[in-house]
């Protein structure tokens, strides 16, 4: 799936611009502060509801504006998203509106290599979570279904625990959410077994230097059944609140043969770890489902040099994959192949195509 088009309306500081885009290689230059980063956040937008740059939404729509738009051309599908400052969102596909995000990120699967996105490697389990599940997402169909039930499940059980339930109240919740959790369970084991091997090969690629080992941790202890940990566990969480075991608990473990990947490797082998694990599930995606990835690139050269910047640019055009990239100047192109490539310059939110 790739984006032919892209319509923005009061997008930061971008007052109406359109754009047609190649399905291979989009190059956007510009100043610090030019607003290039804003098309990547638009597309970002689209792909998964919710900007990588603020939470608030009113910092995202222009000054004075009470609305952003976004609406683009994506193969046979026509996607608009509207929303404005007071938090309502409106989603259209084809004309007809949708209830839900995951109608659009099924159709755009996107994903970001920036520097907020090294959490992936650095930051909290949850972030490792969400790589984990964008995958399962996409390749299962009843994946959504189950997390949201889960969830609720979750905050239920997370009230009672608050309100001091007996464990008899809350066994009623717990035999629910424990089926949940193992068919979850599941889930994620069988996509992170067929994706650990794609991670390793590319990883042994960009940073030949380490030895990774990837292990998933599903959220409990798994020489007990998570019905017994709920259990046992019931008089800790009712102090404290919250249920402490569960898919929602889960993590992916990254390391070196000398302890925590992301206590031991440079900011710029961070970097290559993180596209690493990116672009295996990109090229996970595309062998099981025939499904491109649309990948997304802010400050592409930053903290890698030239030889790393072109195993980096050979690895992004493989598997039919649309790429947008920005940097300051376009010579750091070297390594791609331009062919029915497209670029652009922005200047004060104005962009056009060179």
């Amino acid at each position: 799936m790739a984006i032919d088009t892209l319509t923005m309306t009061n997008f930061r500081n971008i007052s109406q611009e359109q754009m047609q885009f190649s399905p291979n290689l989009n190059v956007i230059v510009g100043d610090n502060g030019s607003g290039k980063t804003s098309i990547l956040e638009a597309l970002y937008l689209l792909g998964f509801g919710r900007s990588f740059r603020s939470s608030r939404i009113r910092q995202v729509v222009q000054h004075q504006q009470p609305q952003l738009v976004l609406f683009a051309q994506a193969n046979q599908h026509r996607i608009g998203l509207c929303k404005q400052i007071s938090g309502e969102t409106q989603l259209r596909i084809d004309g007809e509106t949708v209830r839900t995000q995951a109608e659009l990120s099924k159709i755009l699967p996107v994903q970001l290599i920036h520097p907020e996105g090294y959490s992936v490697v650095n930051g909290s389990p949850r972030y490792r979570r969400a790589y984990l599940d964008w995958g399962v997402f996409h390749e299962e169909q009843q994946f959504q279904a189950l997390m949201h039930r889960y969830k609720r499940l979750l905050k239920q059980r997370n009230a009672l625990l608050k309100q001091r339930a007996s464990y008899q109240q809350l066994s009623i919740w717990d035999r629910e959410l424990v089926t949940q959790a193992e068919s979850i369970r599941q889930m994620r084991q069988a996509y992170f077994a067929q994706l650990v091997p794609e991670i390793q090969q590319i990883a042994e690629d960009f940073l030949p230097e380490y030895r990774f080992e990837f292990n998933l941790y599903h959220g409990w202890n798994h020489d007990s059944s998570l019905a017994e940990i709920l259990e046992q566990n019931y008089e800790r969480e009712k102090q404290m609140g919250f249920t402490l075991a569960g898919a929602h608990k889960a993590d992916i473990r990254i390391k070196t043969e000398q302890g925590n990947a992301a206590e031991t490797i440079s900011r710029g082998q961070l970097k290559l770890l993180v596209c690493a694990l990116l672009l295996a599930q990109g090229q996970h995606t595309y062998r099981v489902l025939n499904k491109p990835t649309i990948y997304l690139i802010d400050d592409f050269a930053a903290e890698l040099d030239p030889t790393k910047r072109a195993l980096l640019a050979q690895y992004l055009q493989r598997n039919s994959a649309q790429v947008f990239i920005t940097a300051i100047e376009p010579q750091i192109l070297e390594g791609f192949d331009l062919t029915d490539s497209c670029l652009f310059h922005v200047k004060q939110g104005n962009i056009t195509q060179q």
